[in-house]
């Protein structure tokens, strides 16, 4: 099982790198480092909770899987809405109404 998991964590890493090559703004220079730094630290606090709560779970240890569950997986998914949203994903858009721009 976990030369499976390490297995997905290189697929998963990897395609995170190409989705986020393509998508990432290289116009403000700040902004990109910004978001290969939420990638990488959202990347390993993923993997570092899956690991944690894998070792706990082989040995039994129920509560310090839960709680482990509810940390690690509720730090990436703040760190991934915090990603997206910079990458544009998330957030209002504008629409252009036919009927307000009269010639």
């Amino acid at each position: 099982m976990s030369t499976f998991l390490i297995f997905l964590f290189g697929i998963l890493f990897l395609a995170g790198i190409l989705f986020i090559k393509l998508r990432a703004t290289k116009e403000v220079m700040w902004k990109t480092v910004l978001v290969w730094a939420l990638y990488g630290i959202g990347s390993a606090v993923l993997w570092m909770g899956v690991s944690f709560v894998y070792i706990n779970a082989s040995v039994g240890h129920a509560k310090a899987t839960s709680t482990a569950i509810f940390l690690f997986l509720g730090l990436a998914v703040v760190v991934a809405v915090i990603l997206a949203r910079m990458l544009g994903f998330i957030g209002s858009k504008k629409v252009n109404d036919s009927k307000s721009v009269q010639a």
